[in-house]
């Protein structure tokens, strides 16, 4: 038995998806969470899914910096894209950061259940809907990994890069720090010690150097 979490900030296609989940035979969905910061406690406090089911779009941490964030910490996880946005951008946004599928929303994800089979199976899944062409995830991925090489330079713990990674997006110090385990007081410490490191003196000014060095990403959301 396979276990899938669905991370989405719309009880409609939570419930739809799980609807598709429930009729497939070796699934059991786990998790349901609106929020990416929410699963990224979950990961930290109960059981690791095998596969989830991202939105794109969605409030605190949204699916791009959440997939950067699994695929960095919880190598194990496949994510699925779940997205009303049918552009190229955000599927290689998500591919990019390590998703193995997309699927569109459009005709009510009716191909969810083929993505799941494909990923389970190590396979990558881009719904046939959007009719995009030539997209090679590896090579998408291996440019992300370029981009955050000066990382290294910094020489900052995996502690250092997780407590950054959430600190970017817009959950609490105090969240940040019962979701990893630890205290308020260490996560300051840590995000003080990579501050000076980055020479930034607040939140604001750390969130925007970190983007723009790759550290961490968000989502491009068009119209």
């Amino acid at each position: 038995m396979l276990t899938i979490a669905i991370i989405d900030d719309t009880e409609k296609w939570v419930l739809l998806a799980e609807s598709y989940i429930n009729k497939m035979e070796g699934y059991s969905v786990i998790a349901k969470l609106s929020d990416g910061f929410d699963f990224v406690d979950w990961c930290h406090h109960k059981p690791i899914p095998d596969i989830a089911l991202v939105d794109v779009e969605m409030p605190k941490m949204d699916g791009v910096q959440l997939t950067d964030f699994l695929t960095e910490h919880f190598p194990s996880i496949k994510v699925i894209a779940i997205s009303s946005h049918t552009h190229i951008e955000p599927v290689e946004d998500m591919l990019a950061c390590g998703a193995y599928g997309y699927v569109t929303k459009v005709f009510d994800m009716k191909n969810l259940p083929a993505a799941i089979i494909a990923v389970a199976n190590g396979d990558v899944y881009i719904d046939p809907v959007l009719q995009l062409e030539g997209i090679n995830r590896e090579q998408l991925m291996a440019d992300r990994k370029n981009q955050k090489r000066f990382q290294d330079k910094l020489k900052l713990s995996t502690k250092q890069k997780e407590i950054l990674a959430l600190y970017t997006t817009t959950a609490g110090q105090k969240e940040i720090a019962d979701a990893l385990s630890i205290s308020a007081r260490t996560v300051e410490n840590h995000v003080k010690t990579v501050s000076d490191k980055l020479k930034v003196v607040n939140r604001q000014e750390l969130t925007i150097k970190s983007i723009r060095n790759g550290f961490t990403r968000l989502a491009r959301i068009f119209d």
